[in-house]
Order: structure tokens, then sequence, then C-alpha cells
């Protein structure tokens, strides 16, 4: 019993180990716009969730015009802003878009 109770605390001091360090290997490749994101969600939820939902939607597809492969968890300084009317909810998300890949500037007619 001894053994097995060894093997786990080893695999889970491995597991800590690599939770902490990929983070900061994938942050490396990463490259950082020099202004925020802002945007809001579209129009009052009932859902405080879906809110947030919406605005993540809508910051995500003005991130994806500077960096293709942003998304909120590569974020800098991610930050999500509620307001509250009655029953219903809005949400604002703000954020530095990072990513590895550079968007495609758009194409001119």
């Amino acid at each position: 019993m001894q053994n097995a109770a060894s093997i786990f605390a080893w695999a889970l001091g491995v597991a800590a180990l690599l939770c902490a360090l990929a983070p900061g290997a994938m942050a490396e490749d990463l490259q950082c716009a020099d202004q925020p994101v802002k945007a809001w969600g579209l129009g009052f939820s009932p859902s405080p969730d879906q809110s947030a939902e919406a605005a993540k939607k809508e910051w995500l597809a003005k991130a994806t015009t500077i960096y293709s492969d942003a998304t909120w968890e590569t974020a800098k300084e991610p930050d999500m802003m509620c307001v509250t009317q009655g029953l219903y909810s809005k949400c604002a998300a703000s954020g530095v878009p990072c990513g590895a890949t550079p968007a495609a500037p758009p194409k001119q007619n």
C-alpha cells in the first residue's frame, strides 16, 4: 500500500510540474498586439453566462483579424465586465490578442 502511495505522489508531482511548465513554453511562441481589443456582446440576455459568451465571441471575431490563431485563453490582460438591468445582463470583453500567426491583411478591391 505504501508503494502505491509513493507512485501516486510521484505522478502527482510530475503532473504539477508539467502544468506549471506548459504555459511558459507556449507563451514563448506568441506575439501580442500593441492595443487591447474591446467588444460588447449583442443585446441583453437573461443569462449572465450567455452574455459573457456573446462578448467573447464578438471579441474573438475582432482579435482574429489581428492574429488568426488568437483565443481568449491566450489574450494578455483579459477582462470581462458585465452590467445588469433587471433580470438581463450584457457583457463586454477586453484583452490584448496574442497569437503565433499574424492574420492576412484584408484584400483590397
